[in-house]
């Protein structure tokens, strides 16, 4: 069944419209020998590719540079993905210079001369409580508005999702798919929206026969919907489109993670912490160990969460024979695949410390801190030996970290191949990363992929549509004044679903017996860690009422997992971080005519009660009601679909979970 023939009402049509036709031709722009050249400057070819596709070519006047983007109509979708890479056609000669080069620049008629534009973004993450938090910037005629990654982690300093909106119902929405430095200009022209997309960073010549992959452009338009509504459209679509799947093409389902921490813990310590969960039961379904497992022999510290040493060992990938005294973490492993269970490791393959034996080896002692993918022997290097690491431990979630900003190592290697190679370090790269996390796909094909960057700092759609996401923001990492962590957890699940479905939080910022505190951090995926509940098990025991409060949330998480997958409704605006205000989504599964409902009210928020519009509720329909305390009602359609929630005590949450009889 199509996802579209099962949209609710309101966007039934928009879907059927769409489906019958839609097509958008690209336009490329760029400074060729410091010489603008747009779209109307180059010779244009397009070829018929089939399924909805379109290639076109973009040839530079001396017939050296090709821009190369294939633009594919997504079915059921306002919506056209773009790919690109630009080539030198030339075998014997490079390229003039390239600069400012935009794989996506067009003009979009506005209603009339005097139209302002909105856009609406998301800041990035810093660790800090303002992550992805709304951002609004009004456009008179005249004006612009620059976003920029120049750190090199696309989703740091703004998430790559940004909303151009006329009025209330109309605009576009441009999804960057770049796992490094981007940039996108808007500016309103008094009778147009110019919108310029692409990499930030370009000054090269290209060498003969050289081409550079370029950033990938998912494009929306939005017609007479609300911003609600269309949020609704775009996470259908990424369930749908843009989320990984498992061998059999099932979507991946988001987990419910018990963790050890890090693999600085002893095989024994690891193996306390599973039996403790598989004993009382707990609702888990992966076994995650972290980092601090690998460098040459050492001593370390066992009891917190990584450990202190944990970053000095990366691009050791050996395990500590010190910690682990069989050269491997098959004692974990083997124990969790006998309980029926996943295992998770991290992995950190694309830096490498200058500590490290690898950091004094060519070529990595010219990579200025990184496995520099660029490179054909370090790419070669990195996948036989982690792809060794799996194969060995039948790994079955791989968890990538990625803890520094790349540009300055990216912009060395540059220097270091001479002159006029300005993001070509960096093009390569990302085509790598790609490879590598395809390649390891394709040789296990079993395997689930579980992307952080020191917390979201690079969830645009390539990741997205290989990975979840089960660390928003370090931020959660540890207890955090007031509600910060908790106002933070639920603005991400609330503001980034749409574009990351599959997200998570830690949980180990949760005061034991804060349901509140807990359900914020929670989202589509759980992670659990209780040896940093003051050393529990490692350090202490649990009492019965720990444990019984643990099974409780860890089962509420478990229990509204399934319905994550299904379509997600913003029923509050984006939040930010602030005390004041009410914060409520809801997920159904149209299939099953069921979900759920979870609405917070702040600390400082004054009222006591809100009413929420369910898009997916039948008002003619009877409907069971289950209540988080545990009441059990039956209810007419029409009731629930105008939804009255009163949460008497600041700072309180409720969830129902409904279905249709």
């Amino acid at each position: 069944m199509k996802r579209f023939s099962i949209f609710s009402a309101a966007l039934l049509a928009v879907a059927a419209f769409v489906s019958a036709s839609f097509a958008f031709e690209p336009g490329v722009s760029l400074n060729y020998e410091g010489k603008y050249l747009g779209t109307d400057a180059l010779t244009v070819e397009q070829t018929d590719a089939g399924n909805d596709a379109v290639d076109w070519t973009f040839v530079t006047p001396d017939k050296k540079v090709a821009i190369c983007v294939s633009a594919q109509a997504e079915e059921g979708y306002p919506a056209t993905r773009m790919t690109a890479r630009i080539r030198n056609l030339s075998d014997s000669e490079e390229t003039g210079l390239v600069s400012e080069l935009r794989i996506f620049a067009k003009k979009f008629e506005l209603p009339n001369k005097d139209a302002d534009v909105t856009v609406n973004a998301l800041v990035g993450t810093s660790c800090n409580p303002h992550d992805f938090e709304p951002n609004e910037t009004v456009l008179h005629p005249y004006d612009e508005k620059i976003f920029e990654a120049p750190s090199g982690r696309c989703a740091n300093e703004w998430a790559p999702y940004l909303e151009a909106s006329v009025g209330e119902r109309d605009g576009w929405l441009f999804c960057i798919g770049w796992t490094g430095c981007w940039r996108a200009r808007f500016v309103n022209n008094g009778d147009s929206l110019g919108v310029q997309l692409g990499m930030m960073r370009t000054g090269f010549k290209l060498r003969p026969g050289e081409s550079l992959l370029q950033p990938t452009v998912l494009f929306f338009e939005r017609s007479n919907m609300t911003r609600a509504e269309f949020k609704t459209l775009v996470h259908r679509y990424t369930v749908e489109k843009n989320s990984p799947r498992d061998a059999d093409g099932a979507l991946w389902k988001p987990i419910v993670a018990l963790t050890a921490g890090g693999g600085n813990k002893t095989p024994q310590m690891m193996l306390d912490v599973l039996n403790y969960g598989l004993k009382n039961d707990l609702p888990f379904d992966v076994f995650w160990v972290d980092a601090g497992w690998y460098g040459p022999p050492h001593e370390d510290e066992h009891y917190s969460n990584c450990g202190p040493n944990w970053y000095r060992y990366v691009g050791d990938w050996i395990v500590n024979t010190t910690t682990h005294p069989t050269g491997d973490l098959l004692p974990i492993a083997n124990a969790v695949h006998a309980a029926d269970k996943r295992f998770l490791l991290w992995f950190e393959p694309e830096r490498v410390h200058p500590e490290t034996e690898l950091a004094k080896k060519a070529p990595f002692d010219k990579q200025h801190g990184m496995c520099w993918y660029g490179n054909p022997e370090s790419l070669d290097y990195m996948e036989k030996t982690i792809f060794g690491i799996i194969e060995k431990h039948h790994i079955d979630v791989y968890r990538q970290d990625f803890n520094m900003h790349p540009t300055a190592s990216w912009a060395a290697i540059e220097e270091d191949e001479g002159p006029d190679r300005v993001g070509v370090a960096e093009a390569k790269h990302i085509e790598g990363l790609y490879k590598f996390l395809d390649d390891m796909r394709a040789k296990f094909p079993w395997i689930m992929q579980e992307n952080c960057a020191g917390g979201g700092t690079r969830v645009d759609i390539e990741m997205v549509k290989r990975a979840h996401s089960y660390c928003r923001s370090d931020y959660f990492i540890g207890p955090k004044e007031g509600d910060t962590a908790f106002n933070l957890g639920q603005n991400m699940t609330l503001n980034l679903s749409p574009y990351l479905p599959f997200q998570g939080g830690e949980t180990n910022c949760v005061p034991n017996f804060d349901d509140y505190g807990f359900m914020s951090v929670a989202s589509s995926g759980t992670v659990f860690t209780p040896t940093d509940l003051d050393g529990g098990i490692v350090k202490r025991e649990f009492s019965a009422e720990e444990t019984a409060w643990f099974k409780k949330m860890l089962g509420w998480a478990r229990r509204l997992q399934p319905y994550y997958m299904g379509d997600f409704y913003q029923l509050t605006p984006e939040t930010g971080a602030t005390d004041d205000c009410w914060c409520a989504w809801s997920c159904n599964l149209p299939e099953t005519n069921e979900g759920f409902v979870i609405a917070f009210r702040r600390a400082k928020a004054e009222e006591a009660s809100k009413t929420f519009a369910l898009p997916a509720i039948d008002p003619n329909a009877k409907y069971s009601v289950e209540y988080y305390d545990g009441t059990k009602v039956e209810t007419d359609g029409a009731a629930l679909k105008e939804l009255a929630v009163t949460l008497d005590a600041p700072r309180s949450f409720t969830i129902l979970i409904y279905k249709k009889l």
